[in-house]
Parts: C-alpha cells; sequence; structure tokens
C-alpha cells in the first residue's frame, strides 16, 4: 500500500518537476564551453588576470599540490606568481584540454569535467623534472545576473609513467 501511494505521488510530481525547473537552453552550454574555453586560452598564454576573469570573486579554487585559493582576486595573484616560474613554463600539453562531461543539474548550475596531459615541466625548488602529468578538472559554474562564473575548482592530477 505504502508502495502505491509513492508510486501515486510520484505520477504527479514528476510532471510538475520539469515545467517548474526548465531545462538548461542550448545558449547556456554555448556559453559555459565558452568560459571554459577563456579559462584555457588564458592558461595557454600564462594570463594570470584572463584566467582570474572567469572565475567568481568568492570562487574556491584547489590545484593537485594542496594549494587552495579563495577568491578571483587570490587566484589572479597565485598565478602570476606561477607563470613566472620556469620550471612551471617549461610543461607542453601532449593532450590538450577537452571538456568530457557537462551537464546541468539546475538551470543555473553546470558541472563541467575536463581533462589535459602534459610532460616537461620542472620542479623549481630541486631543478628535477618533475613526472609527466594527466590532469582531470572538476569545475562548477553558477549563472548570476545573466554571467557565468567558475564558482569551484578542483584538479586532481594522475601520475603517468614516465615510460609512456
Amino acid at each position: 500500500m505504502q508502495f502505491r501511494t509513492i508510486a501515486s505521488i510520484a505520477v504527479l510530481v514528476l510532471p510538475l518537476y520539469s515545467v517548474l525547473i526548465p531545462p538548461a537552453r542550448a545558449s547556456d552550454e554555448s556559453d559555459v564551453r565558452a568560459v571554459v574555453a577563456r579559462e584555457t586560452e588564458g592558461w595557454a598564454k600564462y594570463d594570470a588576470k584572463e584566467v582570474a576573469s572567469v572565475f567568481a570573486s568568492d570562487a574556491v579554487w584547489q590545484n593537485p599540490f594542496g594549494v587552495r585559493l579563495q577568491g578571483s582576486a587570490q587566484l589572479e595573484k597565485f598565478l602570476t606568481k606561477l607563470f613566472q616560474r620556469p620550471g612551471y613554463r617549461t610543461a607542453k600539453d601532449t593532450s590538450a584540454p577537452k571538456i568530457l562531461d557537462l551537464r546541468f543539474p539546475s538551470p543555473n548550475v553546470a558541472v563541467v569535467w575536463s581533462d589535459e596531459s602534459s610532460k616537461g615541466q620542472v620542479d623549481d625548488a630541486t631543478g628535477k623534472p618533475m613526472l609527466p602529468r594527466h590532469s582531470t578538472y572538476l569545475e562548477v559554474l553558477v549563472k548570476k545576473d545573466g554571467a557565468w562564473k567558475i564558482s569551484d575548482s578542483i584538479i586532481m592530477d594522475e601520475l603517468v609513467p614516465s615510460h609512456q
């Protein structure tokens, strides 16, 4: 009896859910992809200001080395220093950044999974080459006042054996 009651409620509520929470528009997907592309371009040009411009003022960003930053201003300051490091700039992409999955859990929230691979980075502290990297990114974007911004970003690395 309880199952029938739950099933009856679900049959009545699910159609309302699709009316109350409309699916993301195609333009939203295009806009989110443009934000991610601008971020990627900023990284490729070592342009901290461009990267930070796509992040919300209160965004949270964390890299695979444990650096966790709060806000686009703090991110820009960190990236300005990072991009000046010669060891960081020696890295070259072996697999260009690409979006693996893009979903809209609600009309004003997008979740983007992407990845890239690189090799040749040098540890500035030791001067030693680092192992090749395969990085996976999880980013949450929020639409506020008609504009999409990254609110949360975490970079996770899978170490790639040096023989690959």
